[in-house]
């Protein structure tokens, strides 16, 4: 594997350089893009790890809109990355550098001492670290396609370890720049962790973020001054896309603790659409997706960007410039996957949702199944094979990409170590817009297993396409009831086409698997093959439990 240094991008010739001081005397690399006409004028700050004057976020794109409207944009390389000074380690230092930076800006003549926040990803949870320190200058964020939890833990109990946490701060932060190679890491080494040891000899230099994913202990310091949802509420415009792994658990679970709370609850503003976690849309694909060279980076159009950022252009103007004349953003926005309307309401899942139940029901060869609306009288069980040498392997090469990749899943549908659910073809469009639930009784012969389900949708021609999926780990040596979330959906289902559930126990390398034995796959040098077990029909038999308009 050969290692290329991406150096920062030049300076804009719209913006002011600085280097701001932080608490520890560390200095952090600052653009800010001033407005014409007399200040003061409230400012939109942006802390990204991914160089303020680089192609991946298109800051100047985000300034133009901001200035145009009266704003000062104010971008900063976190510490340790491009321009700004420190040690590259994520996570840690991103709460005090953010409320140290608006200290500043608060400070300078241009500031009216109203701040706001704006980015996506890890760009989102500078937002939420800042949030949680409790700046009274800090009026209103923005986070998109991020959530509180972002890299908390590598291994959260009851989930499988994400793989791609490990990749992510194996490319982002090991030097202050970024690497660009010209081969994946070699995922078949066992143990895995020499493949990384390889690139740490021919990088020379060992990122402390490598030992922090590869310890079982959380990295520390994330929020210390506590959690953000427990700071002063502030306006929060959340968006998510449908096709992103963070419009999961976590970023709904951030979302249902704001509107359970009432004050947070008048404050909060949920965006939902049809994208993945680089804002391509499915109705802009393909001709949304350029790469660039080896990074692998969808390049969006300026023209792109500017139509989502606008709806953060009306929040910024109803909160940071406290201006009532604006209207009130609803309280939910969303659009469906395969639809062209955008809808309003006043909280999510839509109020007029109701569920639908599907039975898992198993076909004649007790491998490939169907979805049926009523259960089968008789109790059965059907097994698959969990073979740590043939892994089910990660449909998309960037786990980023899902819309931008867009693939076709009926191979994987196809395999000995999966089972196959298959419903009756729609005869009118079916609008999920809400969770799925997995519900089954699962055994293993393993001391524990690892559950994927995926929902997808079939297509006349054969084509299976993502809708949603969910994954947990589990104990279950003994038969162990599951409720295991399995995504939120916003997809209608057109005539003609089917729902499919897939279920599995890998997804490599997207998630670090299990052995079979109870050494982790890092460090592992010997596995073997466990046999998971799931109920069907009966009282106890799997369902699907679906929201549906």
């Amino acid at each position: 594997m050969e290692f290329t240094h991406v150096p920062p991008g030049p300076p804009s010739d719209k913006a002011q350089q600085f280097m701001v001081r932080m608490r520890d005397g560390v200095r952090l690399a600052t653009d800010v893009y001033l407005p014409e006409g007399e200040g003061p004028f409230p400012v939109v700050l942006t802390r990204l790890p991914y160089d303020k004057n680089g192609d991946i976020i298109r800051v100047d794109v985000f300034a133009e809109a901001l200035v145009e409207r009266g704003y000062v944009l104010v971008a900063q390389d976190t510490r340790g990355k491009f321009r700004s000074e420190g040690e590259t380690v994520p996570w840690v230092n991103e709460a005090c550098d953010g409320y140290d930076t608006i200290d500043w800006i608060v400070n300078q003549p241009w500031s009216n001492g109203r701040v706001g926040m704006t980015g996506l990803s890890y760009v989102g949870f500078t937002q939420w670290a800042a949030l949680a320190t409790n700046h009274p200058a800090l009026r209103a964020i923005a986070p998109r396609s991020t959530n509180t939890n972002l890299g908390a833990a590598q291994l959260t109990p009851g989930e499988p370890e994400w793989g791609f946490y490990f990749k992510y701060v194996m490319d982002f932060y090991v030097v202050n720049d970024l690497l660009a190679h010209e081969e994946d890491y070699d995922w078949s080494r066992r143990p895995l962790v020499n493949a990384f040891e390889d690139a740490v000899e021919q990088m020379g230099v060992r990122p402390p973020a490598m030992d922090m994913h590869l310890s079982v202990t959380p990295p520390l310091r994330r929020f210390p001054e506590g959690h953000p949802l427990n700071a002063k509420p502030v306006p929060v415009l959340l968006s998510l896309g449908w096709f992103d792994p963070y419009c999961r658990a976590e970023a709904m679970r951030d979302y249902h603790a704001m509107t359970a709370n009432p004050a947070w609850r008048p404050l909060v503003h949920l965006r939902l659409g049809p994208t993945d976690h680089d804002d391509t849309r499915l109705d802009d694909r393909p001709a949304a997706v350029e790469h660039q060279g080896s990074i692998d980076i969808p390049l969006l159009t300026p023209e792109q960007i500017r139509a989502w950022f606008d709806g953060e252009l009306r929040f910024f103007d109803r909160y940071l410039k406290a201006d009532d004349d604006v209207e009130p953003l609803p309280p939910v926005e969303y659009q469906l996957a395969h639809s062209d309307e955008v809808r309003h309401v006043g909280a999510w899942p839509p109020p007029e949702v109701t569920r639908r139940v599907l039975h898992l029901s198993a076909g004649p060869d007790d491998t490939n199944g169907h979805l049926v609306s009523r259960r089968d009288a008789a109790a059965t069980a059907v097994s698959w094979v969990h073979d740590p040498d043939k892994l089910v392997p990660t449909a998309t090469n960037l786990w980023s990409l899902l819309v931008a990749e867009w693939p076709d899943y009926r191979a994987t549908a196809d395999r000995d170590d999966v089972l196959a659910f298959r419903g009756e073809p729609q005869t009118e469009p079916l609008e999920l817009a809400g969770p799925v639930t997995f519900h089954g009784t699962v055994t293993t012969t393993g001391p524990e297993m690892d559950l994927f389900a995926f929902l997808l949708d079939l297509e006349p021609d054969g084509s299976a396409r993502f809708i949603c999926r969910g994954q947990q780990r589990l104990t279950a040596t003994e038969p162990t009831e599951v409720a295991m979330p399995a995504g939120e959906a916003g997809y209608v289902v057109r005539p003609g086409h089917s729902l499919l559930l897939m279920l599995c126990s890998s997804d490599y390398p997207d998630f670090i698997p299990l052995t079979g034995t109870r050494e982790r796959w890092w460090f592992a040098t010997s596995m073997r093959p466990t046999t998971q077990t799931l109920e069907i029909g009966g009282r106890a038999g799997a369902r699907l439990e679906l929201t549906v308009l």
